[in-house]
């Protein structure tokens, strides 16, 4: 038996990891497919024109990010406080809102392409080729932001195979209508962004199945909306909106530097690059959706030793495997160039092998400073979020690629990147030092904990378990830390019993695949209640489901739950991303 630093976080953090990169991967591939049929089959103007349409990817993650971050938000505080009916009325609300939005996105593409062109630094001449493509994009719209609201939710549900199988239908579907649209039909640019909207939609479709197939835990339902809980869903996924509305304004900003200054192969340049780097970047954004996700559920508990293991392990693993890819990247700067062009004479080769050989530079930089805003952003610490949101999406960039491209072109565009993700990482270590009015000397301090946050040291003991002979030593903690608090003997006595018969309940039938499992436990003292929480990394079960459970011819079957829930003053439970999770108040 140890004291409890959470073991079982690193583990969950690592499970989370995958479909937290899916979420980001979608578009950046379907990008990727596109620009390999544009470069192949229509040539090089239409890499440009694909190019010019990248900032309209950020600004749907803009929106994805506002709705279903701030609900994924919302929902993990309710998880942390144990609410599953309000978590159930968010994912509604969500749904409702992300229709209504993608559809009016949907009519005005279809209604006036050009002028959105022409704003995104279309010329005459790639206007109207923009414009088709855009028509063409825009049917799908709804299909992907409904299905990325869909991946999101599904994890709760530990539904992550059926994601995974949406996804590569998706990328499948995109690939084949692109040759069929481009190579048999001649359909050119409209042909390019319909194929994708045909992919979005079984993208969705498949996902949308499990709920309506009555399985599902969360249930769609317009009577639980409530509407009062909008405002704080969009409060919520505010800063993460703002840095992917940043990012959009950037990249008009960025595509009219490029066209002034380096012209086509510029822009064919960065189209590459950005789409390449749309699918790398989904392995920085998975590790710090992590931090979210996880941080705020964590939050929600007040459970600072949570906390703090968990952004450790996003320090070691999560930024650890961000280095790890930045670095490989880099490496391989000329065969990922020879994806978009053939040509090793040609100017935008070199663009091109320049910021495969640069941009990930930036990405693990840019990594720490998004996983600690996040952090920053469960804890509610909304000022200091902001601002790094502007900084990092639009002022950081802009500010040093305004004074690179005139003198060092593309090359100086790539180097912007490096240095505004520096700056950004800058500002939050200030905030960090500012708030602790001195330099940063220890761990604790960057996390910035709030001084009446969580349950007090004394006030609580931490365990991990991980084998049955731990089991036995528990009793005599948990008796031990009642005595301490001044807690009567029946209690004392309640507690002890209750933790040792459900921690060996669960070693006795959980730990039973061969896997490597783990209990962690709490035990606090909260406005005089002794309140017991495990959380247990097998297969799901509900111990307080009484007419499941207890069988009234056999009074040996499930003695310890029988006496836990004799002894206990409440007792309930949750599943939640893959964790059992029992609450009893003595």
């Amino acid at each position: 038996m140890k004291n409890r630093h959470s073991e079982i976080i690193p583990g969950l953090y690592m499970k989370l990891l995958p479909i937290q990169i899916v979420l980001v991967i979608i578009g950046g591939v379907n990008a990727i497919i596109d620009n390999a049929f544009a470069s192949f089959l229509l040539g090089p103007d239409a890499m440009a024109v694909t190019g010019l349409f990248s900032p309209v990817t950020n600004f749907l993650n803009a929106i994805n990010v506002l709705v279903f971050g701030g609900a994924q938000l919302l929902c993990g505080k309710f998880l942390g406080k144990h609410m599953t009916e309000r978590t159930a009325s968010i994912f509604s609300l969500d749904m409702v809102t992300i229709i209504f939005v993608s559809a009016i996105l949907t009519l005005s593409c279809e209604i006036v392409p050009g002028p959105i062109a022409v704003t995104l630094g279309a010329s005459t001449g790639l206007a109207d080729e923009l414009a088709g493509y855009i028509r063409g994009f825009a049917p799908g719209l709804p299909f992907f932001c409904l299905g990325t609201q869909f991946t999101a939710f599904l994890q709760l549900e530990r539904q992550e195979k059926r994601s995974y199988i949406a996804v590569a239908s998706m990328f499948v579907l995109n690939a084949f209508f692109n040759w069929l649209f481009i190579a048999v039909f001649h359909m050119g640019l409209f042909g390019l962004g319909l194929s994708t909207s045909v992919g979005n939609f079984f993208f969705c479709l498949i996902q949308a199945l499990y709920y309506f197939s009555g399985k599902s835990l969360l249930r769609f339902s317009l009577k639980s909306i409530r509407i009062s809980d909008l405002p704080q869903v969009l409060v919520n996924g505010l800063p993460g909106a703002v840095t992917q509305a940043c990012i959009f304004f950037r990249g008009i900003i960025i595509n009219h530097l490029i066209a002034r200054y380096i012209g086509e192969s510029g822009l064919a340049a960065l189209s590459a690059v950005n789409s390449f780097g749309s699918v790398y970047w989904a392995v920085p954004a998975g590790v710090t959706s992590a931090v979210m996700v996880l941080g705020s559920v964590y939050a929600g508990e007040e459970d600072k030793d949570g906390l703090a293991v968990l952004m450790k392990t996003f320090l070691k693993r999560g930024v650890g495997l961000v280095v790890l890819i930045s670095a490989i990247l880099s490496a391989c700067c000329v065969p990922l160039t020879g994806l978009f062009f053939r040509d090793p004479a040609a100017p935008v080769w070199r663009m091109t092998m320049m910021g495969f050989l640069l941009f990930p530079l930036s990405s693990p930089i840019s990594a720490l400073t998004v996983g600690f805003s996040n952090y920053y952003h469960c804890m509610q610490r909304e000022g200091i979020v902001r601002i790094v949101s502007v900084i990092d999406g639009l002022i950081g960039v802009c500010l040093f690629a305004l004074l690179l491209v005139p003198a060092a072109g593309m090359d100086g565009m790539w180097i912007a990147q490096i240095l505004g993700c520096a700056f950004s990482l800058l500002a939050l270590y200030s905030y960090a030092a500012i708030r602790n009015r001195k330099i940063l000397c220890s761990f604790r301090e960057i996390l910035c904990f709030p001084e009446q946050f969580g349950v007090p040291d004394e006030k609580r003991i931490d365990i991990s378990v991980r084998s049955l002979e731990e089991v036995v030593n528990i009793s005599r903690s948990v008796w031990d830390f009642c005595e301490r608090q001044g807690v009567e003997e029946r209690r004392k006595n309640c507690a002890s019993l209750c933790v040792e018969e459900l921690a060996g309940n669960i070693v006795e039938h959980g730990f039973t695949d061969r896997k490597k499992h783990c209990i962690d436990i709490r035990v606090s003292l909260v406005n005089e209640d002794i309140m017991l929480i495990l959380k247990d990394d097998c297969r799901a079960f509900n111990p307080t489901e009484a007419a499941a459970l207890f069988d009234p011819d056999d009074k040996a079957h499930n003695i310890g739950l029988r006496i836990a829930a004799r002894m206990a003053k409440s007792m309930s439970y949750q599943n939640t991303l893959g964790l059992n999770i029992l609450i009893i108040t003595v």
